[in-house]
C-alpha cells in the first residue's frame, strides 16, 4: 500500500463501513466481453469497442474528481508540447473498455429528493462495486495478458503518459506484445462508488460519525511517501523521478474511498484474505481472460495475491510493486501460491533494509514448498534513485524491461514447454 506496514500501524482506523442499502438477489451480468520509447500516436488496424486512437483528454474526466486542495501556488497546466513525439505508430488490433463484477442494491436516497418533482421519485436500484477496465491489444500481441492495478489515491492514469510527457507502461507493454489491461479499483474513478451512506447522513438518517474518512494524498504526503526526496521539495541527488513536473503528479491524486468498502484499513492490509470488491473482481477478470498476470502497486500491491487465494483459475503470474508481504500464510494458502510465479520489486531510498522480514518469510515459505517467488531490489541490480513511482521515473522503460525479462523467464517460456 503506501507502506502501511512501515508507517501506519499506529493509525487504527476502525470505522463503520458504508455498505448500505438492501441487496437484491439479482447479480449484475457483464455485457463485455520496445520498440519505441516515446510517443502516443495510434493507428488502429481494426478496432472493436471504441474508435481507433487514444483520446487526448482521457485523464481530464478523472482530474475533475480531484478534491485535494494544495497549499502551493496554482499549478501550471501541462502543455501539449510536453508530450514526446512518436518515432513509430502504435498499431492496434483492438481497444476498448468494459466492467467486471458489481452488485445491485436498492437505493432510496439517490440524491434527487429536492428535485423529485422534476425528475421523478428518487428511489430505485443502483449498481455498486463494479470495476472499470480499459484495454488495448496490438496487432503483434502474442504474450500473456497483463492487468495493471493502481495504488492509493490514484487512478489508472498512473500507468499512462508520465508527468513529463513520456510513454507510460500501458503503451510500452502494448508495443512489446502484451495485451494490456488497466483496472480502475472499485469505488474509485470511473468505477464509481456507493453514495448511499453519504446521502443518509445528509438526510439525518445516520449520524456524521458513521461516515469513514475519504483518503486524499496531499503534496506533502505524496512527496515523502513516494520517496521523492528526504524533505518536501528537496529531491534525492540521484532521483529518477521527473521532479520538475511534480505538479503533474499532484494532479493525478483523486479521492480514495476504500474505507467505504472495508471497516478497518490496517486489518485489510495485513490479512491475505479479502472480500474487497477489487480483489474479487480481479480474480473474475483473470478467469474470463483465459489467463493473465496481475500487477499491483502500493495500496493494491497485495491484491493479486489475495485474488489468487480466491482459488479461481486464470492467474498466470503475480507481480507486486512497492509492497509488503505476508508472513502469516497458512499451509493451504501456500499450496495455492506455489503454483503461481511471484515477483516482488522495490525501488530505492527505503528507511529499512530490503527485503523486509515479512517478504523474506513469505519467499522462504513458498520456495521451500516448491514455488517460484523472486524478490528484486533495483539498487541490488545497480539501478539507484528510483522512487515509489518507478513506472513514471525517467528510467521507467528500463524498469519495465526487467519486469518483462522476468515474465519471459517465469511465465511465458514455462507455459510453452
Amino acid at each position: 500500500m503506501f507502506f502501511v506496514k512501515e508507517k501506519l500501524f499506529h493509525l487504527r482506523l476502525r470505522l463503520g463501513g458504508l455498505r448500505s442499502g438492501t441487496e437484491t438477489e439479482e447479480p449484475v451480468r457483464d455485457t463485455s466481453y520496445f520498440r519505441s520509447a516515446r510517443g502516443n500516436s495510434v493507428r488502429a488496424a481494426s478496432t472493436t469497442g471504441s474508435s481507433g486512437g487514444l483520446p487526448a483528454g482521457r485523464a481530464g474526466a478523472l482530474l475533475a474528481l480531484c478534491l485535494v486542495t494544495m497549499a502551493s501556488p496554482p499549478a501550471s497546466a501541462q502543455a501539449l508540447t510536453d508530450l514526446k513525439p512518436t518515432s513509430e505508430p502504435l498499431i492496434l488490433q483492438q481497444q476498448g473498455s468494459f466492467f467486471v463484477g458489481g452488485r445491485k442494491i436498492v437505493n432510496a436516497n439517490s440524491g434527487w429528493n429536492e428535485v423529485a418533482s422534476r425528475f421523478g421519485p428518487p428511489g430505485g436500484n443502483v449498481v455498486v462495486d463494479q470495476m472499470y477496465i480499459q484495454f488495448q491489444k496490438g496487432v503483434n500481441a502474442s504474450k500473456v495478458p497483463v492487468v495493471f492495478v493502481h495504488g492509493c489515491c490514484l487512478s489508472s492514469k498512473e500507468w499512462e503518459t508520465t508527468p513529463d510527457g513520456r510513454m507510460g507502461w500501458y503503451e510500452y507493454f502494448t508495443r512489446s506484445g502484451y495485451p494490456t489491461y488497466l483496472a480502475e479499483q472499485a469505488g474509485r474513478g470511473r468505477s464509481g462508488f456507493n453514495t448511499i451512506g453519504f446521502n443518509e447522513v445528509r438526510l439525518g438518517q445516520k449520524s456524521p460519525g458513521a461516515l469513514p474518512p475519504i483518503l486524499a494524498a496531499t503534496d506533502q504526503f505524496a512527496w515523502l511517501t513516494f520517496r521523492l526526496g528526504p524533505k518536501v521539495g528537496e529531491p534525492w541527488p540521484d532521483s529518477k523521478f521527473p521532479t520538475d513536473k511534480i505538479e503533474e503528479l499532484y494532479k493525478q491524486m483523486i479521492p480514495d474511498l476504500i474505507l467505504t468498502q472495508v471497516p478497518d484499513l490496517i486489518a485489510e492490509v495485513v490479512s491475505p484474505v479479502s472480500n474487497l470488491p477489487t480483489v474479487v473482481n480481479l480474480a473474475e477478470l483473470a478467469e474470463k481472460l483465459g489467463g493473465a498476470v496481475l500487477v499491483g502497486h502500493s495500496e493494491s500491491s497485495t491484491f493479486p495475491t489475495k485474488a489468487a487465494l480466491k482459488g479461481r483459475p486464470g492467474i498466470k503470474g503475480i507481480i507486486q510493486l512497492e509492497t509488503g508481504c505476508f508472513a502469516n500464510l497458512n499451509a493451504e494458502q501456500i499450496s495455492i501460491l506455489v503454483k503461481i510465479p511471484i515477483l516482488i520489486m522495490v525501488g530505492d531510498h527505503f528507511q529499512n533494509p530490503q527485503p523486509s522480514p515479512d517478504c523474506i518469510a513469505q519467499r522462504d515459505a513458498i520456495n521451500k514448498a516448491g514455488g517460484d517467488m523472486t524478490f528484486i531490489s533495483l539498487p541490488d541490480l545497480g539501478i539507484r534513485g528510483n522512487s515509489h513511482m518507478f513506472m513514471q521515473d525517467l528510467n521507467n522503460v528500463e524498469v519495465a524491461q526487467i519486469v518483462m525479462k522476468w515474465l519471459d523467464d517465469h511465465v511465458d517460456r514455462p507455459a510453452k514447454r
